[in-house]
């Protein structure tokens, strides 16, 4: 599953369960540590998990998450 594939999925109203398995069974994704990461803090309802994950990974690169939301939304014409 590729980035295309999941902005197409949350765009046309996509089940993020049925997502989330989508991301689990593919291997590439399952090798990214930190990836397999976030899906087990999804998997639990770690939701303050999640967040400071996304915040610390965009404090890292010098922006915000609400930032690179917005810049996605942009890039497919949702906002």
């Amino acid at each position: 599953m590729n980035p295309i594939q999941i902005i197409q999925m949350l765009k046309s109203g996509g089940n993020p369960q049925q997502m989330i398995q989508q991301m689990m069974n593919n291997s590439q994704i399952m090798q990214n540590p930190m990836a397999k990461n976030a899906i087990n803090m999804y998997q639990k309802g770690d939701m303050d998990g999640l967040r400071t994950m996304a915040n610390n990974l965009a404090k890292e690169r010098g922006t915000t998450v609400d930032d690179v939301k917005s810049s996605i939304m942009q890039q497919f014409g949702m906002k």
